[in-house]
Order: C-alpha cells, then sequence, then structure tokens
C-alpha cells in the first residue's frame, strides 16, 4: 500500500502515477504530509510519496520536518520531478464574485501576481493541499469560493476551470520523494540527502563541512538550514549531493568531518530522476 497527499486529484498523486506509470499498486490518499511519514513509521503503509522541493518556493518544510521526527528506517527511496501548471477552479463567471480563494500555502505564493491583479479583494485560506482546495468548494454552498489546483481535479470533482497556468513562472517544477524503509542500490547515478548539526560556538566548522565534500569533488546540489527547534539560533543542515552513500568518496569525505557533527541523520540515498 502506497500513500500519498491526497485526496484525489492533488499533484502529489499526479507524481505517484508518473513514477509508477503503467504498474500502479494500491494506494491511499491521506490528508497531511505528517500522515503520509508517520504511517509509514508505524508501518501501517508500505511506502508514500510527499513534495520536498519546488523550484519556485523551495523546500517543504513540513516534509523536511517530518522525516526528522520519526525513526532513521524511514527514509527517501527515489525522486519524481513534474511540472505545475495551476488554475483557477470556481463556479464564479465573473471573478468579481470571488470572496475566498483556498490553496495549498505554496500554490498561492506561486500565483500572487495573477492574485493580486484579478482576484486583489479576495481572502486566501491555506489548505493542507490543493485537491482539498477544490474538493472543499465542490461541495460547499458557498458561491463566492474559488480554488487553485491541477485541471485533473478540476474534473474529477466537476467543478469547470476558470483560467489554466495561472502560476507566475511557467517554468514550474516540484521534486516530490518516495519514502519508504528501502535503500536502492547504486546506480552510478545517484543523489544522497543527509542532515546535520553543527556546534554553534565553534566557529568555521560548517565551512569545514563543505570544504570536505569540495575536496572530494563531491558536488552539493542543494544545501537548507531549518531550526532545530531546540534553542534559538540553533540550526540543522540539510544537504543533497551527487553519490551514494557507499561510494569511496562520500565514505572519506563524511569520516574526515563526522567529529565535527553535533548531530547527523543520513536521509536516503536514491536514483537521480530522469525523465
Amino acid at each position: 500500500m502506497i500513500g500519498y497527499l491526497g485526496p484525489e486529484g492533488s499533484f502529489t498523486q499526479l507524481a505517484f502515477k508518473e513514477y509508477f506509470k503503467g504498474n500502479i499498486p494500491e494506494s491511499i490518499p491521506l490528508q497531511t504530509i505528517s500522515q503520509v511519514i508517520e504511517n509509514i513509521n508505524s508501518g501501517k503503509i508500505k511506502a508514500g510519496i510527499v513534495p520536498i522541493e519546488n523550484s519556485i518556493e523551495g523546500s517543504v518544510g513540513e516534509t523536511l520536518d517530518q522525516m526528522m521526527r520519526v525513526s532513521q528506517k524511514v527514509t527517501i527511496n527515489a525522486e519524481i520531478i513534474i511540472p505545475i501548471e495551476h488554475c483557477l477552479i470556481t463556479r464564479n463567471k465573473n471573478l468579481s464574485d470571488v470572496k475566498k480563494v483556498l490553496a495549498h500555502t505554496q500554490a498561492l505564493s506561486q500565483c500572487q501576481s495573477y492574485i493580486k491583479k484579478f482576484i486583489p479583494n479576495a481572502e486566501l485560506e491555506p489548505m493542507s493541499s490543493n485537491s482539498l482546495a477544490v474538493k472543499t468548494v465542490s461541495e460547499s454552498s458557498n458561491g463566492g469560493l474559488a480554488a487553485i489546483g491541477p485541471k485533473v481535479a478540476a474534473e474529477i470533482y466537476k467543478l469547470p476551470v476558470y483560467e489554466t497556468g495561472i502560476n507566475d513562472e511557467k517554468e514550474n517544477f516540484t521534486r516530490f520523494v518516495l519514502v519508504g524503509t528501502e535503500t536502492p542500490s547504486k546506480t552510478g547515478s545517484d543523489k544522497t540527502t543527509i542532515a546535520f548539526g553543527v556546534p554553534s560556538d565553534k566557529p568555521g566548522t560548517l565551512v569545514g563541512v563543505l570544504q570536505a565534500f569540495s575536496k572530494e569533488k563531491i558536488n552539493l546540489t542543494r544545501i537548507e538550514s531549518r531550526p532545530s527547534r531546540k534553542m534559538l539560533g540553533e540550526y540543522i543542515f540539510f544537504i543533497d549531493l551527487q553519490g551514494h552513500k557507499e561510494d569511496d568518496s562520500f565514505k572519506r569525505a563524511l569520516s574526515e568531518v563526522a567529529s565535527e557533527f553535533s548531530f547527523y541523520r543520513w536521509l536516503g540515498s536514491y536514483p537521480l530522476w530522469t525523465a
């Protein structure tokens, strides 16, 4: 059983179908990213797909935070990258009648220019997913509602699409990850995600970590910091790098800096996505 951020019609479900293609396993939509990852951790489902990064808005904090809360058996097993096209979905014929727009916070941010230009007075209501926003509009008797979401969600919930492609940047992609308890073998074209902390009272430690990877000619494709939630000014660093945890170069770099970490977590080694 594979879980995904639902309900049906979400971009996450589109990523799920893109990844499994003709061999679609049994799946279940779940209400939140945290619920997907926690159900993997508890053994209720085998794996799940969740968003982790958008090309415009950056990383999805809920995914990163929840990966840090669950046991180390839960890791990233694969990545899937799909294009994102947002649609304005509403029963209204005139935008002046739209009083409230429902969408995930990232979708609201990705469409802010359109919103400011055409529906500047509408109230914005964040939802846990865009498909939930569309479903909520379909079930509501409030005539002033609109949702931002994929065209497929409008088809599923039988709502008209007012306009397609309302995202501010047309080159809009989201990276999703298959989270599970397996470790894929090396393919020669892999990515590894790690998280670590360094002592806040020891200057230059982060630079030393980055230099260790540079010395081994390991390409870092993403680095981000998030609050540790334990102390103000204390952060966890997330890094994506090209390579697999079994690569000798990765092992050498890690052994050089391991003593400098206040915290370390390997979050997965998995094949690079090829469309």
